[in-house]
């Protein structure tokens, strides 16, 4: 048996308008050495000694039950979470838990590349994911799994958000294991689901929730080891925060090249990018809203 497969397509928004911004040699070097930077990201969390941490995990060895590739083409990321024939794995439940499982593995590591884009370059993302069957080797990948994942992003995400393909969670199954794994570990789910019934990877939401000292699994980690979870803390803090300034500054710099426009077709497409970042407002604000160490971060 095998467990799901789970490929993302992730575009970097305003990568194109940065890249044309470049007309000098040092300026080139910064921005590849920017990129560099993220591909490191994904390198150092599929590391051999990650790999080895694994395998003494006694509950869930990613790496027993998947291949983890990924690889950046252009100003596009493509992870593929390629599932193994394992003869051991009969049971069906178990097979949708680690499936969940390796949903909430690869989201923490995106988290460190989501950081850094909106931190370091003021660029936000917006994916796709897919559970359909995907091939990555080395720069190239083909599949229904691609495919489906590129239309999620390009269709169906439209804000800058990582949204589920709408086949995804039409296994209910699949979706009550994210559901329920995520909240057994973090008091909260991993998802959004927007008014037109999209689901998408809520960021913010787990960054919050991990350090959220209502939940009884933190608030055990808190007496543990305070000195951990006040560092933790202070970490998602700066996330949030961050994630505010930077949401801040583009909605800022987007309203100033709206006043320079001077055509109605220029103004309107300005303004429907604006929509999106307006969007990535609400989103902020209605997350942190629901957790109080975390208010403070709210985008007036």
């Amino acid at each position: 048996m095998k467990l799901i497969q789970w490929t993302f397509f992730i575009d970097m928004l305003g990568y194109r308008a940065l890249n044309g911004e470049i007309d000098s040699e040092e300026k080139a070097k910064e921005f590849i050495a920017f990129m560099e930077q993220n591909k490191a990201i994904f390198d150092l969390s599929n590391s051999s000694e990650v790999k080895s941490n694994y395998s003494k995990d006694k509950v869930f060895n990613l790496y027993e039950y998947y291949d983890v590739k990924y690889s950046f083409i252009s100003d596009s990321l493509v992870i593929n979470i390629y599932p193994k024939e394992v003869p051991s794995l009969k049971n069906e439940k178990l097979k949708y838990m680690h499936s969940a499982n390796a949903l909430i593995i690869i989201l923490m590591r995106l988290q460190t590349f989501i950081f850094s884009c909106f931190q370091e370059k003021g660029l936000f993302l917006r994916g796709g994911i897919s559970t359909k069957y995907c091939f990555l080797e080395g720069n190239f990948a083909v599949g229904e799994g691609l495919i489906d994942a590129y239309l999620t992003e390009s269709k169906i995400a439209k804000h800058p958000r990582i949204a589920f393909s709408e086949s995804v969670f039409k296994d209910e199954k699949l979706l009550e294991q994210v559901e329920s794994l995520s909240h057994k570990m973090y008091g909260n789910s991993i998802l959004n689901k927007d008014t037109k019934g999209v689901y998408y990877l809520d960021h913010l939401g787990y960054s919050m929730s991990s350090v959220d000292r209502d939940n009884k699994m933190v608030y055990q980690f808190m007496t543990l080891n305070l000195q951990a979870y006040l560092a933790h803390l202070e970490m998602a803090k700066n996330y949030v925060n961050k994630h505010a300034i930077a949401i801040q500054k583009k909605l800022t710099n987007l309203e100033v090249e709206l006043s320079g426009l001077h055509t109605e077709k220029d103004r309107e497409k300005q303004q429907y990018v604006i929509n999106k970042f307006e969007w990535l407002k609400g989103y902020h604000n209605a997350s942190v809203s629901q957790y109080k160490d975390f208010v403070e971060f709210t985008i007036d």
